[in-house]
C-alpha cells in the first residue's frame, strides 16, 4: 500500500496529482458551457450572457480541480481532516458555484423551440429537485458516509472513494439547485422564507455528525491506521486526534458555509418582488404553473396557440390555460346533453 509523506507546508505545495478521468469530465463540462455561451451571444448580441455567471461557473470547475488534484485530493485517503475538506468542497462549494453559473438556463435558451425548457419544468426534474427530497437526501448521504461502516470499507477499497466523490457532487447540486438557484425549473420561484429555513436546517446534519466524530472515545475508522505510519510515534496527530479535528472542520465550516448561504438568501429575499418573495405569491404561481402544465401535451388548438406564443407572460398563460379548460369542460357537458 502506497504511503504519502507527512503533510507539511512544503509537501502541500508540491503534492499534486492528475485525476485523469475527473479532469476529462471537468474539461468536457467547461467546454460545453463555453460553447453554449458563445452560441447564445451570437444569437443575442444585444443581450449577452452575464459575465459574472461565467466566472462563477468557472470558479466552481476550478474548485473541483483543486479538490481532486491538489494536496486535498492527495491526502484525502490518508488523513480524515483532508477527507473532510474535500467533502465540504465537493458537496457544498463546487455545486453552489455551478448552480450560480445557471447552466440549465443557458441550456434552455439555446433551444428556440422551448422543448428543453419544458423538459426542465417537467415532472421528472421537479421530483428530482423537490426541496424536501433534496434536504432529506443531503442528510442521508452525510450520515451514510460518516456514521456507518461505509468509510471503513471505502478506505480498504479506494475505487469507492471515486463513487463517494460523485455522490457528493450529485447530492450537493440537487440540494442547492432549488435552494440557491433561479433556474427554469418548477422550483424557480421557491419562496425565500423556505429557502432560508432550509439552509438553517441544513446545519443540523453537519453539526450532529461533527459532534459525534469529535466526542468519540475511539477511532470510528481503524483502517486509517494502515493509511500512514507517520505522526504516530511522536503523537503529534494520532488517528483519533485526526478524526476529532475532521469532525470539528465538518461542524464549524459546514455550518459557516450554510450560514453564508442563508445570509445571501436573506439579502436576495429583501430585494425580491416576485412570487418567490412570500408564500402567497409563490402558491399562486405554483397553481398557475400546474394549470398550464396540465395542458402541455394536449393537441387542443387553444393550447397549441398558447405554446406557440413566446411573448405571453405568466398571467396571460394562466388565463388562457384556464379558459381552455373551461371550454373543454363546456364541450364535454354539451356532448353529455346530446347523448
Amino acid at each position: 500500500m502506497h504511503h504519502v509523506e507527512p503533510l507539511t507546508f512544503t509537501n502541500a505545495l508540491l503534492s499534486w496529482k492528475f485525476a485523469l478521468w475527473w479532469d476529462l469530465l471537468i474539461a468536457v463540462i467547461g467546454a460545453c458551457y463555453a460553447v453554449g455561451v458563445v452560441r447564445r451571444n451570437r444569437r443575442n448580441p444585444d443581450d449577452p450572457w452575464p459575465a459574472h455567471r461565467s466566472w462563477l461557473f468557472a470558479s466552481g470547475l476550478l474548485s473541483w480541480v483543486v479538490a481532486m488534484n491538489s494536496f486535498v485530493g492527495v491526502y484525502s485517503h490518508a488523513l480524515f481532516t483532508m477527507h473532510m475538506v474535500q467533502h465540504l468542497m465537493l458537496i457544498m462549494v463546487v455545486p453552489a458555484l455551478l448552480v450560480y453559473g445557471k447552466p440549465l438556463q443557458l441550456y434552455g435558451e439555446l433551444d428556440p423551440s422551448g422543448r428543453r425548457e419544458r423538459l426542465l419544468r417537467g415532472r421528472t426534474v421537479a421530483l428530482l429537485t423537490h426541496p424536501a427530497w433534496t434536504m432529506v437526501l443531503y442528510s442521508v448521504v452525510l450520515v451514510a458516509t460518516h456514521l456507518t461502516p461505509f468509510m471503513q470499507v471505502m478506505l480498504l477499497n479506494p475505487w469507492l472513494h471515486h463513487a463517494e466523490s460523485a455522490l457528493y457532487l450529485v447530492t450537493g447540486y440537487l440540494t442547492f439547485l432549488p435552494l440557491l438557484g433561479t433556474e427554469p425549473t418548477r422550483w424557480q420561484h421557491f419562496p425565500y422564507p423556505l429557502r432560508v429555513f432550509s439552509a438553517m436546517m441544513g446545519m443540523g446534519p453537519d453539526t450532529g455528525i461533527g459532534v459525534i466524530l469529535m466526542m468519540a472515545d475511539d477511532p470510528l475508522f481503524p483502517a486509517y491506521f494502515d493509511m500512514r505510519d507517520w505522526w504516530l510515534d511522536d503523537g503529534t496527530l494520532t488517528v483519533l486526534a485526526d478524526q476529532r479535528l475532521g469532525g470539528g472542520i465538518m461542524w464549524f465550516f459546514g455550518d459557516a458555509i450554510m450560514a453564508l448561504f442563508a445570509l445571501i438568501l436573506v439579502k436576495q429575499w429583501i430585494r425580491s418582488k416576485g412570487p418567490e418573495a412570500g408564500f402567497g405569491n409563490w402558491l399562486e404561481s405554483a397553481r398557475r404553473s400546474a394549470l398550464a402544465g396540465t395542458y402541455e401535451d394536449t393537441d387542443e388548438p387553444e393550447v397549441r396557440n398558447l405554446r406557440a406564443s413566446e411573448n405571453v407572460d405568466e398571467d396571460e398563460r394562466a388565463r388562457q390555460a384556464y379558459n381552455a379548460m373551461l371550454a373543454r369542460l363546456a364541450q364535454q357537458e354539451r356532448h353529455g346533453e346530446d347523448r
